[in-house]
């Protein structure tokens, strides 16, 4: 966890970007979730992500570093992270990109009050 391995995007989808790592052939994911707060719209003819807002293009063959950043042992999945394209480093920086904060919950109703709210609806 948390090295680094030169390789080529091999895939490209929806979801993410495959990855073939130089060094030992696996191929790894990196989640399009990671890529940064940017929409990226897929063109599946180009086999391309192309970024909304920097307008920052991922296809087939581009030179990549990726970090190692969740390997599970039982299926072989590799989970990467995108550091460099073509030797450039991303704007934001990689401790920037996929940390998106999760939502924080509410706080709890009881459930003494939807039914509250459900017998108001009814009776009008």
């Amino acid at each position: 966890m948390g090295s680094e391995f030169p390789g080529r995007i091999s895939g490209v989808t929806r979801f993410g970007l495959f990855v073939k790592l130089d060094e030992t052939g696996a191929d790894g994911l990196i989640p399009i979730r990671t890529l940064g707060r940017e929409f990226f719209h897929y063109d599946p003819n180009s086999q391309s992500l192309m970024g909304s807002e920097t307008g920052l293009t991922l296809s087939l063959g581009q030179r990549v570093t990726v970090r190692l950043a969740e390997a599970v042992p039982v299926t072989g999945g590799l989970m990467l992270e995108l550091l460099t394209l073509e030797d450039k480093t991303l704007p934001g920086g990689a401790s920037a990109r996929g940390h998106r904060t999760a939502r924080k919950p509410g706080p709890a109703r009881a459930k003494a009050a939807k039914i509250k709210r459900k017998v108001q609806r009814t009776r009008r």
